[in-house]
């Protein structure tokens, strides 16, 4: 995607808000603020350490969020972000809290996001009424969409996990390395290939 169309998606994105009645000056205040930027694959957008500073918008490409063991150093995908799959991307354990996060936000292919400031989110959901319930709509879908893939991390076996993408997350399997689908099952990549297998 090229700079001019990722532009072009930022003006139909608040051409949209428009529509739902948000006010001129909210609009305007995320046309300054909010910024489209071109992440390159394998890039770390968001580092364990760091504080988790905006919310994104992926536009194309996609993501993986990994917790990384605080001991270890081990890390584990527990969230995809996709442009047709949760869209809407952030470090949970810190954006809403402003603490530094245990996980990382990397970019598993060229992509390319918008970026809104949380202080910009929360001044405009303070002062605009129409913008505060788009925005409540969007952060509790997430939140049930989050929650229901950490029940499934947690309860599911490794095949079960498996089908899970398979039937509810297909973009997924077509567009994130295998690592990390494995690494999100629970398993090698070798073993994620045999379940491959059975599922022809």
């Amino acid at each position: 995607m090229s700079q001019e169309s990722a532009k072009l998606f930022k003006e139909n994105y608040l051409t949209n808000l428009q529509a739902m009645q948000v006010m001129p000056e909210s609009i305007q205040l995320l046309r300054q603020k909010a910024k489209v930027v071109l992440v390159k694959s394998k890039h770390t957008l968001i580092m364990p350490g760091e504080i988790n500073k905006n919310v994104y918008l992926v536009i194309e490409g996609g993501f993986v969020c990994r917790y990384i063991h605080e001991t270890t150093g081990e890390a584990k995908t527990i969230n995809f972000y996709l442009q047709d799959l949760h869209p809407v991307m952030a470090c949970v354990d810190s954006y809403f809290t402003q603490v530094p996060t245990h996980c990382e936000l990397k970019a598993v292919t060229d992509s390319v996001v918008l970026a809104t400031p949380k202080m910009v989110m929360d001044q405009i959901v303070a002062e605009d009424l129409h913008f505060a319930n788009f925005h409540h709509q969007v952060v509790n879908t997430a939140m049930v969409e989050e929650n229901e893939l950490k029940m499934k991390l947690i309860a599911y076996s490794a095949k079960e996990k498996y089908d899970f993408i398979i039937e509810e997350m297909p973009s997924v399997i077509q567009k994130v390395p295998s690592k990390y689908i494995a690494e999100f099952c629970g398993i090698s990549p070798e073993w994620l290939s045999k379940l491959k297998k059975q599922n022809g």
